[in-house]
């Protein structure tokens, strides 16, 4: 998995705080999630900051990812986040599959009653970047 640079894992940051944000309820549970990967991938006060107040271009941005790991690992990304607070709502879903016809990738994406394992998937590949 070393093939997803820290570039990369802010941008996958970036697209789970928006899908986070879409609904207009940052849920405590989704804040969770999100901390946690900044954690994980080890974000410094400033770094989180600039990604919090950054103005960008999704699309753009979706262009950013290079690797086939870092768009597989941007949809279970936002599968868990959507996932974490119980409910995906209908934003939610349409942005996530809108991600996945611009990736242009094929990409897998279990039942939606399943994507809570995605959260486990997402830690574990993190903590396997640049191993």
């Amino acid at each position: 998995m070393s093939e997803i640079s820290r570039e990369e894992l802010k941008t996958i940051l970036l697209f789970a705080v928006h899908l986070a944000k879409l609904d207009d309820d940052f849920d405590p549970w989704e804040k969770k999630i999100l901390r946690r990967f900044a954690t994980e991938m080890g974000l410094t006060d400033e770094e989180k900051q600039n990604l919090a107040q950054a103005k960008v271009s999704l699309i753009k941005s979706l262009r950013s990812l290079k690797s086939t790991d870092a768009n597989h690992l941007l949809i279970k990304t936002l599968c868990a986040v959507s996932y974490v607070d119980g409910a995906a709502t209908g934003d939610e879903l349409e942005f996530i599959e809108k991600v996945v016809v611009k990736l242009k990738t094929q990409v897998f994406i279990l039942p939606r009653e399943e994507w809570g394992q995605y959260e486990d998937e997402v830690f574990d590949t993190l903590q396997n970047v640049g191993a």
